[in-house]
């Protein structure tokens, strides 16, 4: 059995964030309580993060930099990202997740040739991380809470004001050049690694080798573990081992099984080794976890 991965938002294309009427999703990201970590993952979609409470962690394509209350991160469409809370911390944020749509995509007018189109392709990125220090975070922070709380309201007259917001907030960027080019040609260690990351989501639960995994990437294992470290900032075993965890967590929240059947299926072949893992990675026993 094959226990869906569930996160603030999902691996890739194992979520629907969009939908024709209703293009964007919201969620409430408390770390470790919900979940113990967001891992690595991407998908088509913009996404804005709002920190809340706490501290953590975030790497966002090679980039690797530590968030506390009332950053906002912007993460563009399919660039690899995850989440994690620092050490003996909580970290507490929103996650909004948008369709191009909502900027105008499938409009022909040159501020959506011109403006949009870049950054869905990648040509372009806006900046990811505004705090305190940034000129511009007052006029960001404020706009993205204009977003968070027409998200939340959830119906067709605030979505009027959602979508003019978010057009607010791309145009303060090009306008205040927080866009910077990507070139086709630049190869990251996070681009390196994604056929890596994509077969460790989709086959968790089977066995799983750094030789097998490197030959997804076409690069030696020594390449492999390096870049795989410098992107990811753990080890792909380390990195597998939260994968498995993660589903188990929603495999004990979500059925009856028994833990047992639950750490086989997981691709744990070792039940005490599964129990120490789970209560390293989640500070607690898989029993507590699924009594509380």
């Amino acid at each position: 059995m094959k226990y869906t991965i569930v996160a603030s938002q999902g691996n890739k294309e194992q979520r629907q964030h969009s939908s024709s009427s209703v293009p964007y999703s919201i969620y409430d990201c408390q770390i470790p309580d919900s979940f113990p970590n967001v891992p690595m993952h991407w998908h088509s979609e913009f996404e804005i993060d709002y920190v809340l409470q706490g501290q953590g962690d975030f790497i966002c394509g090679d980039e690797h930099f530590p968030v506390s209350h009332g950053d906002v991160i912007m993460i563009s469409p399919n660039m690899l990202h995850a989440a994690y809370p620092s050490s003996n911390m909580s970290l507490h944020y929103i996650a909004f997740v948008f369709h191009a749509n909502m900027l105008g995509l499938e409009s022909n007018d040159r501020s959506s040739t011109h403006c949009i189109r870049p950054l869905i392709t990648g040509q372009l990125r806006v900046n990811m991380k505004y705090d305190l220090s940034h000129p511009d975070y007052p006029v960001i922070r404020s706009l993205t809470e204009t977003i968070v709380s027409c998200a939340n309201k959830n119906n067709p007259y605030d979505d009027l004001l959602l979508k003019s917001t978010l057009l607010q907030l791309y145009w303060f960027f090009e306008k205040n050049d927080n866009l910077s080019s990507f070139q086709d040609d630049d190869i990251s260690y996070s681009s390196l690694i994604r056929p890596a990351l994509e077969h460790m989501t989709y086959c968790y639960m089977d066995s799983i080798t750094i030789d097998e995994l490197s030959a997804k990437c076409a690069i030696s294992s020594s390449h492999f573990m390096n870049s795989f470290k410098k992107a990811v900032g753990c080890s792909a075993i380390e990195f597998l081992t939260h994968l498995r965890i993660k589903a188990a967590c929603t495999a004990l929240t979500d059925t009856t099984d028994d833990i047992s059947t639950i750490s086989y299926s997981c691709g744990f072949n070792n039940l005490s080794n599964f129990n120490k893992q789970f209560k390293k990675i989640t500070g607690s026993s898989p029993r507590e976890y699924r009594n509380r």
